[in-house]
């Protein structure tokens, strides 16, 4: 490596390369730190699919598939490392299957029609709770439906009859009359018991330590389709035989909500479960995580009135007293990961005490980085544990935690699994940025899979330099990157592509991107950054552009590209490209409606008409209140939503465009990208549309992998024809 270019004698990556990429995470520890179970998720061409497998490794050796697929995941570790119980869709369905460490063939302990996921071990290990997709009939047995002799209802049973206010979601499609409901199943044998009833769904299930009640997330409001952020924690106690019953430890909070037992779940042996959490839509409850001690509960949350642009806190709610404190308050970033990439490994990692319940550990994203962390219950400091450039995706720890498994990706790497020796610190070096608060930070880490390892040793990749822009005097510093063209020459001039991300609140990260080293093999440099409105770098920074699109996001992006131009002696500023997806789609939309500063965009799944997303988009109403407007509907409230929508000036848009769009993309419907691609082409402007059938937004990272090969080509091809 010389001065940023890569002196090598291998190939340029290919489009194609994208289906030889494995992508392991989910990584488990056993609880004596000897052992990592861990998912691999493959992609078979020929088929068009994705598979996934459960893998074992150890320090010392190399890793060995330990179950067959083609899609098995989820795997969990019985207390006493014993028993592994994963998730498999080997009989038709996704159901539970448990296998001995000892030997001998899985044994399946699920057979629920809709399927089962998310399965968590008793403490004593003799039960497992998870939650199955279940309808009002509730346990059915898995199994084919039978064909239906009725004419009428054969041939009209794909209707959709619509009367919930929050009806479909991306990715999942139109809700059907299935929830998530709890159930437990004894290891030994025995049929699934159902624990939850109602039109809810119930997430994150969590044991207390005594093995008597089970703490979960709900949204259980009558008013839930309104607010569908208001998700609360719930605490449901257990009998003996694992039923339901009402709880007399808890006294219910103080606040709205509904907090006991119907009739008809109390005369079925279920009951409603005991909300912890206020209730007053002040929250936005997950992952709850029970003390060893059971004296408190630890959980992320944000304030589901931000709209995504707040901050994802720690929280310890006191069991005996209810209250809830939030943990470091002055660390001013999120918890969890907030990196945006178009490679999505099977992602874990639940908040995690220590045994003397006095630390928790739980990831942060810190400008550009994803770092695993340690919080002090009682005094809320923030400890990292790992340090450098780096995403840790998944991680879990062993029962005294002084051992980790981590997934983790790099700029050259997608991710793999390594273990982690917490009580051994090996400090690295810190690496510079704008928004970057942890410090230190590094523990003696050993890697257990190189899956990618026969592919990339083929490849030329270069490496990504991070820079800093302003957009003028007295603006925050911006973290950006630049990724140098494959096969620089000293001397030589190269067009750049800028790439701005989705959310907006999100953040590109210190991970491996493949369209932006697949564009760096096409002779691009590639610029990207995190403008104002990301997530990593505090609430201030992230909510500042809260319904105010176009403006100070605009100013660092543009800022960004100019940077390059200016730093980066081989960044031709008389050939550039700009592209985007999601909300990234809508910054490349307003860019071109106004400045001819590119030669050619690409927009992907965008944004452009922000008033009628408030009715199509799965999420559109939910964020009308950012715009202080209830009724959008009426013509005195078009104000704020035109103001914001790039398609008021696509009279203005001279830039040669290609759009892309999925079309079952319920985030940023398809009638987005019809309304752009109908306004430029009337007026014979140069454009071109791109749909991709049966694809969601998400298309770019878990679409069909054929569609993400021919998207990537679709880019490269437009970006040669006008830079």
């Amino acid at each position: 490596m010389r001065g940023g270019v890569c002196v090598t004698t291998r190939r340029r990556l290919q489009a194609e390369d994208l289906l030889a990429i494995k992508l392991a995470g989910d990584c488990q520890i056993s609880p004596d730190g000897t052992r990592v179970a861990y998912v691999l998720q493959e992609i078979d061409k020929k088929k068009n699919e994705y598979t996934s497998s459960i893998w074992l490794a150890r320090e010392g050796s190399p890793p060995v598939r330990f179950t067959a697929g083609p899609r098995d995941t989820q795997p969990r570790w019985s207390p006493d490392g014993r028993h592994l119980v994963f998730v498999s869709n080997r009989s038709g369905s996704n159901q539970l299957w448990l296998l001995s460490m000892e030997g001998g063939e899985a044994r399946q302990i699920t057979r629920i029609k809709g399927g089962v996921q998310n399965p968590v071990w008793s403490p004593d290990g003799r039960t497992i709770a998870f939650t199955a997709n279940l309808t009002e009939a509730g346990i059915q047995p898995e199994g084919g439906d039978e064909d239906d002799q009725d004419l009428y209802r054969k041939y009209t049973k794909d209707v959709r009859v619509i009367t919930r206010l929050h009806y479909k979601m991306d990715g999942v499609g139109f809700y059907t009359d299935e929830r998530k409901h709890i159930c437990v199943v004894d290891v030994d044998g025995g049929e699934p018991r159902q624990l939850t009833l109602g039109d809810f769904n119930h997430l994150d299930v969590s044991w207390t330590p005594d093995g008597r009640g089970l703490v979960f997330a709900a949204n259980r409001r009558e008013d839930r389709d309104w607010y569908p952020g208001h998700v609360d924690l719930w605490y449901l106690s257990l009998s003996d035989d694992g039923q339901g019953q009402r709880s007399s430890a808890y006294t219910p909070p103080e606040g709205p909500g509904p907090d006991r037992c119907e009739a008809a779940e109390e005369t079925q042996g279920n009951c409603m479960p005991v909300r912890l959490t206020p209730g007053d839509g002040t929250l936005a409850c997950s992952s709850p995580a029970a003390s060893p001690d059971g004296r408190m509960i630890a959980f992320l949350a944000s304030d589901p009135a931000e709209s995504g642009y707040g901050l994802t806190g720690l929280y310890v709610l006191d069991r005996s007293s209810g209250e809830i404190r939030q943990l470091a308050t002055d660390l001013d970033r999120p918890f969890g990961n907030e990196t945006t990439g178009d490679l999505v490994p099977p992602s874990g990692g639940r908040l995690h005490w220590s045994p003397d319940a006095r630390w928790i550990y739980a990831t942060v994203s810190d400008g550009g980085q994803v770092q695993l962390v340690r919080v002090d219950a009682v005094t809320g400091e923030v400890w990292p544990v790992t340090g450098g450039d780096r995403v840790v995706y998944a991680f879990s720890l062993t029962p005294d935690c002084r051992r980790a498994a981590l997934a983790y990706a790099t700029p050259l790497s997608p991710g793999d699994v390594y273990l982690a020796q917490l009580d051994e610190p090996q400090p690295v070096p810190p690496v510079s940025s704008a928004g970057t608060v942890l410090r230190g930070g590094g523990v003696r880490e050993v890697r257990l899979t190189d899956h990618n390892a026969e592919l990339f040793a083929e490849l030329e990749l270069t490496v990504p330099e991070r820079f800093q822009v302003s957009a003028g005097e007295g603006e925050p510093l911006v973290d950006a990157w630049i990724l140098p063209p494959v096969g620089r020459e000293e001397g030589k001039k190269y067009p750049a592509v800028l790439e701005i991300h989705g959310g907006p609140m999100a953040m590109y990260g210190a991970g491996f991107f493949f369209e932006f080293h697949w564009l760096a093999a096409q002779g691009y440099a590639v610029v990207y950054s995190n403008p104002r409105g990301s997530q990593g770098y505090g609430h201030d920074f992230c909510r500042v552009i809260r319904a105010d699109w176009g403006n100070r996001d605009y100013a660092d992006v543009m800022a960004a590209i100019e940077g390059a131009v200016e730093r980066f002696p081989y960044v031709d500023g008389d050939r550039l490209g700009v592209a985007g997806g999601s909300y990234g789609g809508f910054m490349v939309n307003w860019i071109v409606s106004h400045t001819d500063r590119f030669r050619a965009a690409v927009t992907m799944r965008s944004v452009v008409n922000r008033w009628s997303a408030m009715g199509t988009s799965d999420l559109g109403y939910d964020r009308l209140r950012q715009f202080g407007v209830e009724n959008w509907w009426e013509v005195d409230n078009l104000g704020p939503f035109l103001k914001q929508s790039p398609l008021v000036h696509a009279s203005r848009i001279n830039t040669p465009l290609l759009i892309e769009h999925q079309e079952n993309d319920m985030r940023c419907p398809i009638d987005q990208a019809e309304q752009l691609y109908a306004a430029l082409k009337y007026q014979r402007k140069t454009v071109k549309f791109v749909r991709y059938p049966g694809e969601s937004h998400g298309m770019s990272r878990t679409g069909k992998p054929w569609h993400r090969v021919h998207r990537l080509r679709m880019i490269a091809e437009w970006f040669a024809e006008y830079l």
